[in-house]
């Protein structure tokens, strides 16, 4: 079967599973199957066409499920594992990539090289350069092997190039995981439960009428675990519903985890309290007009300093305060009034697809999400703000509804959280997953990997 021009990123490509670039990408090049000669779709005439699958002529581990290296990319392209790929899916964020949990790092791998040459010593010896410059005019022609290790080389070549420092920052990579491995396990141990990180929770005693798993258990952060932690609560939006009755719903969830919690319904006290250096978390539910000309100012500077942002907006015009704020850091806006009142559903990458939530610490235990009542997004004026503000839900009309920043560890910025759609604060507190996602993003907004990576290095 012929096969469209191999893609020369191979296995490390990002662009094959990209929601933007991948169907054009996909129809241009063709990548390795992840399941090599043992693809159950191999006889399917469209996907041949895209994905090659030469034999992975390789031993079965002896431990196979019952392995402890499944979350080692060069350990599972090295040994079969029954039912599992030889290789895992690059993701999206590499190096960056603050999801430690076993679930993620058993699918995705994160730039770590694979060094192939080691696989399939019975595979027949490399070609001449003239013959592989044939072969790469005709794809049929090449192996899925000599099609990964291409790469390879091409890796060596340019890691031969890198100046010392540059191989110094690469070889310091390995010890730089192992601490964040490690930083991982002692959030787990200490403020995280042992679910963290996943929405799929079969093995939960008993589920709700949502299909969500009941009990804290499967929330993020564990019971009281907060109690160093402030958070100050600025409703700036209130209404006969929206009053302090229904505000102590979700304070008193917030109290479970152990964080205090201040209110206030003014700008002028929101400033006042900020500017105390007591709060690590501030929600900020905003409203139709800013009155205080030195707001957003004021919050710029918190968040500059370390402090984490839950920013809630809903339909235009109650968008103010957190439009004005994204304009002023990431020139993003936020417009809108679709009337969503739909449950988003769990994909593992579904970030961006219609009415679907991605894999994140901020849905563990969640399966279905309710979106909220009236909805606005945000409008993104670069491709660099999309980059930096990223989308982690997607409304029922397609649209971002909730949005993440996470600054890297060397930044001195807190992180931030939007959500479209304040609506369920008050309306439907008890639909599909809104307290367990309301809490849960309260404790990631206070990025405990940075807090205890300080600690242990002071």
């Amino acid at each position: 079967m012929e096969h469209i021009k191999p893609c020369e990123d191979s296995i490390y490509c990002l662009e094959q599973y990209s929601p933007e670039k991948s169907v054009n990408h996909n129809q241009t090049y063709s990548h390795p199957c992840r399941f090599s000669e043992l693809c159950r779709n191999i006889h399917d005439t469209s996907h041949s066409i895209q994905f090659t699958h030469d034999k992975h002529d390789v031993s079965q581990c002896e431990y196979d499920m019952n392995c402890s290296n499944l979350t080692d990319p060069t350990h599972r392209f090295s040994y079969r594992h029954t039912g599992l790929p030889d290789y895992l899916i690059p993701c999206r964020n590499q190096q960056e990539c603050r999801n430690l949990t076993s679930e993620h790092r058993k699918k995705y791998f994160h730039g770590e090289k694979i060094n192939t040459l080691t696989v399939n010593k019975n595979s027949p010896k490399r070609t001449s350069q003239t013959k592989r410059k044939f072969e790469s005019k005709n794809p049929q022609n090449q192996s899925q092997q000599d099609h990964i290790a291409q790469h390879t080389r091409f890796q060596e070549q340019s890691r031969a190039k890198k100046s010392p420092c540059t191989l110094n920052e690469q070889s310091s990579h390995v010890g730089s995981f192992e601490n964040e491995e490690s930083n991982r396990k002692e959030l787990l141990a200490t403020f995280y439960t042992e679910v963290a990180g996943r929405s799929t929770i079969i093995e939960a005693n008993a589920f709700d009428r949502y299909h969500n798993p009941t009990g804290r258990i499967y929330d993020l952060g564990r019971d009281s675990a907060f109690s160093e932690y402030s958070i100050l609560i600025a409703q700036f939006y209130t209404d006969w519903e929206f009053n302090d009755t229904a505000m102590k719903i979700p304070i008193d969830a917030l109290k479970v985890k152990g964080f205090h919690v201040t209110h206030v319904k003014t700008e002028d006290k929101c400033i006042k309290e900020i500017a105390s250096n007591r709060y690590q978390i501030v929600w900020i539910i905003s409203t139709n007009n800013i009155q205080n000309s030195s707001f957003i100012s004021a919050l710029t500077t918190y968040h500059s300093s370390g402090g984490a942002i839950f920013l809630f907006a809903d339909n235009t015009p109650y968008v103010c305060h957190v439009s004005e704020f994204l304009k002023t850091k990431f020139g993003i806006t936020l417009e809108g009034d679709y009337y969503g009142d739909k449950t988003l559903v769990y994909k593992e990458n579904g970030y961006q697809q219609t009415g679907h939530f991605g894999q994140h610490d901020i849905f563990t235990g969640i399966e279905n999400l309710y979106e909220g009542i009236t909805i606005c997004h945000p409008v993104y004026s670069t491709p660099a703000s999309r980059t930096k503000f990223i989308t982690i839900a997607t409304a029922t009309d397609g649209n971002s509804s909730i949005a993440v920043y996470d600054p890297l560890l060397t930044s001195t910025e807190g992180r931030l959280c939007l959500d479209c759609g304040f609506t369920k604060l008050f309306r439907k507190w008890d639909s599909a997953g809104t307290e367990r996602y309301i809490i849960n993003a309260s404790c990631w907004l206070l990025g405990m990997e940075k807090r205890l990576k300080q600690k242990n290095q002071s």
